[in-house]
């Protein structure tokens, strides 16, 4: 077994000389502030990226989507910018194609220099889900699922932390995982999806291993998050299925489906000062669903 050690490793015994970035120092009413701070969302034209970036705006942070489309398309757009406008935030729309590492790196450095606050957080919503029965599902499907959930999840931490080395700013990132990470989906085929998002909460704890306990680099949290069933347009098709609405509801402790604004307060909370001690862990906000 090999003796070598990372240098640039904190050990066991290392005690931080600087004193944590939350706890009473802080007014509790500015824990989940994001004042002073820019935060980066890919998937952001999607149904919990559009909600999110309000929440950060209302939150203080000025916020950079990246999704797809060459210009957003949501229905809820013009929310968002009013939002922007209200709280005199800066709001930037980027098309992204997370799966591309070239793409990534050309956009972060076009965008970068134009912030009028450092980069400190991430939120990554970019993931598609395709169902069908394993026993024939398409291996390119497959790998397409596991690029943009896993690999697009990869590319754009990356290159948040080294943006965040670069200018030695401490931050948070929090990775968009899924219950299904944890469980099958009853009553619907996704084999591949739920090896995804399991492969997501692998990723933020490893990656809050490396980046948070490194003395070459400032402090970097990763953690993810795991929703539950979402009524959204976009589960919309697999509720038409006759009796899948009541197995779902009937499915967590709640009996009921989530709304995205439900998701508001969990991720501002991993994103803010509230959860400076919490890094490596996934917040389940699934109705219980996992709990039985």
């Amino acid at each position: 077994m090999s003796n070598i050690k990372d240098s640039n490793v904190h050990g066991p015994d290392f005690r931080e000389a600087k004193p944590p970035q939350g706890g009473s120092t802080i007014p509790v009413a500015d824990l989940f502030r994001l004042d002073g701070r820019t935060i980066v969302i890919t998937g952001a034209n999607g149904f919990l990226g559009t909600t999110l970036a309000i929440a950060i705006l209302e939150s203080g942070g000025d916020v950079v989507c990246l999704d797809l489309p060459s210009s957003p398309t949501a229905e809820n757009w013009q929310e968002v910018e009013n939002a922007a406008s209200k709280h005199t935030a800066v709001l930037k729309y980027v098309p992204l194609d997370v799966t591309d590492g070239d793409m990534v790196a050309r956009v972060f450095a076009e965008f970068i220099p134009t912030l009028r606050y450092p980069l400190r957080g991430l939120v990554v919503c970019a993931g598609i889900s395709r169902n069908g029965p394993a026993v024939d599902f398409p291996i390119s499907t497959f790998r397409q699922m596991l690029d943009v959930n896993v690999s697009g999840a990869f590319l754009a931490a990356q290159a948040t932390a080294q943006e965040m080395n670069r200018s030695n700013t401490s931050g948070s990132i929090v990775l968009v995982a899924s219950m299904s990470g944890y469980v099958s989906n009853k009553g619907v085929d996704t084999a591949g999806y739920n090896a995804s998002k399991a492969a997501v909460h692998q990723l933020a704890r490893s990656l809050a291993a490396e980046w948070g306990s490194r003395k070459d680099m400032p402090l970097i949290r990763v953690n993810s998050l795991s929703p539950g069933y979402i009524r959204t347009a976009a589960t919309a098709e697999a509720l038409q299925k006759p009796g899948m609405e009541a197995q779902w509801v009937g499915d967590n402790m709640l009996y009921r489906l989530s709304t995205a604004d439900e998701f508001r307060a969990p991720v501002l909370f991993m994103l803010g000062d509230g959860s400076s001690f919490m890094t490596g862990s996934d917040l389940r906000v699934d109705g219980g669903h996992c709990a039985w």
